[in-house]
């Protein structure tokens, strides 16, 4: 091995024991937080532990969060949909469906990380730490799901369901009068569909800034109408908020109208 390799990941190695060093410091605030203190201590580090943070022979992840994250979103879905049905005797599948949909999205989650502070938490490696993962939500909210995956092997669904209950179920009322938690895109779904226009349409239409900041400029078409534009962070946010923009501009009237104009004039190019 050459000797600048070897000293690379000699620091690199040293960098992610003090990392490592660093958050298991800190996980007796979490678990005070959680109110649960975990029997295993490598179970609660692999919960927090990005991939970043993973040594470069472990290409698979094995001995990050991945999997405990795969655990956890199944265990959060049974959960979530067990309080749902038991508290909503007055609800349809479908309410019940949309209701769900909201509580387990990737962006309800974050707020429940935020909460928590669980970015100080997480062990990244430096290029994560650099790109700001402590703070994005992709991040946070897979940390969340890893850290339920955790809690469900070392304590089971009853104390996954009472730390729930304090930090996510006791929100949901909160979360679901918020119009931010809005679903747009299926609000305009339902509209188009309702009025015989079928599936909205959404097209990038540009794209900018570096890998790790970039914008994204997405329009929503119904009908082949042209209902408005959207920007974000990723493809799905600028769909959201293009869809928002959709709802407020939507006329069924008005939508007819210009699909009939197009239609007439197309008949007299002919």
């Amino acid at each position: 091995m050459k000797p600048l390799k070897l000293v690379t990941d000699l620091l690199k190695s040293v960098l992610r024991s003090v990392r490592r060093e660093k958050a298991e410091g800190s996980v007796d605030t979490l678990q005070k937080k959680l109110g649960y203190r975990f029997t295993s201590a490598g179970l609660l580090r692999q919960a927090l532990t990005h991939k970043s943070a993973s040594a470069p022979e472990d290409v698979k992840g094995l001995l990050s969060n991945e999997r405990l994250e795969f655990l956890g979103d199944a265990v959060l879905n049974c959960l979530v949909t067990e309080h749902l049905y038991l508290t909503n005797p007055d609800k349809s599948e479908g309410q019940l469906s949309k209701i769900k949909s909201l509580i387990v999205s990737r962006k309800i989650l974050g707020q429940v990380a935020l909460s928590l502070d669980l970015g100080s938490y997480l062990i990244f490696g430096l290029s994560e730490v650099k790109a700001g993962g402590k703070n994005r939500q992709s991040t946070i909210s897979n940390g969340f799901e890893a850290l339920i995956g955790a809690l469900y092997l070392d304590g089971g669904l009853g104390v996954v369901r009472e730390i729930l209950q304090k930090y996510l179920f006791s929100r949901i009322a909160e979360f679901l009068k918020d119009e931010r938690n809005i679903n747009y895109k299926s609000k305009i779904l339902e509209l188009a569909q309702k009025d015989g226009f079928g599936i909205p349409r959404y097209t990038t239409i540009s794209s900018s800034g570096p890998d790790h900041a970039k914008e994204f400029r997405v329009r929503i078409d119904i009908a082949g109408v042209p209902l408005g534009e959207g920007c974000g962070s990723n493809k799905k946010i600028a769909q959201q908020n293009a869809a928002q923009i959709a709802t407020l501009n939507y006329s069924k009237e008005e939508i007819l109208s210009r699909v009939k104009g197009e239609v007439k004039d197309e008949l007299l190019s002919d």
